[in-house]
C-alpha cells in the first residue's frame, strides 16, 4: 500500500490499537498487545476449506465489496480499505482488514428498484481478522451520486 494512502487511512483509525485487540480477542487471544509493527499490503490471497470440504482460493483487494456475516445484522456490506499483517504476542503474523461499512437507507432507486446505501457515519468496528470473509460472496454496488450507492441486485454469474 502506498505510503500516502497508509497515511491517508491511518488518520481516519482513532481506535486502531483498542480494536486490534478486539479482533485478537474474537480470534480466542486475550492478553494485551505487544508488537506495534504493521506491514500494509494492497492484496492477500488466502485458501479456505467450504464446509462441503472443498478448498477455495480467496483474492481480496483493496477497494473490494464484500458481504461479512454478522450475528446482529446477519448480512453486512462493506469497502476494503486495508490489508495488514501484524505480529502477536506468540511472534506468528496475523492477517487483518480494515472496512468501511455499508449502511442500508431502507429506500430504493426509483426505477432500478435495487436498494440504496451509504457509507455509515457512526463509530462501527472497523478492523477485523481476515478470516471474517468466510466465502467469496459476490456483491457489487454502484456509486449513485457522492453519498449513495445502488446495491446492484442484479449481477448474475453465468454457469
Amino acid at each position: 500500500m502506498p505510503k500516502k494512502d497508509y497515511d491517508k487511512l491511518y488518520l481516519t483509525l482513532q481506535k486502531l490499537k483498542v480494536e486490534l485487540y478486539l479482533s485478537y480477542r474474537d480470534m480466542g487471544f486475550n492478553a494485551s498487545i505487544v508488537n506495534s509493527k504493521i506491514r500494509w499490503y494492497e492484496l492477500a490471497t488466502y485458501t479456505i476449506e467450504e464446509n462441503n470440504g472443498n478448498f477455495l482460493k480467496v483474492y481480496l483487494h483493496l477497494n473490494d465489496f464484500i458481504t461479512i456475516q454478522d450475528e446482529e445484522f446477519k448480512e453486512s456490506y462493506a469497502i476494503v480499505k486495508g490489508i495488514f499483517r501484524h505480529k502477536g504476542n506468540n511472534e506468528n503474523d496475523y492477517a487483518f482488514i480494515v472496512v468501511d461499512w455499508f449502511e442500508n437507507t431502507e429506500k430504493e432507486h426509483s426505477l432500478l428498484k435495487c436498494p440504496l446505501y451509504q457509507l455509515q457515519t457512526k463509530n462501527w468496528r472497523r478492523i477485523f481478522p481476515i478470516n471474517v470473509i468466510d466465502s467469496v460472496q459476490k456483491v457489487h454496488f454502484i456509486n449513485y451520486n457522492e453519498t449513495k450507492w445502488i446495491k446492484n441486485d442484479f449481477y448474475f454469474t453465468a454457469i
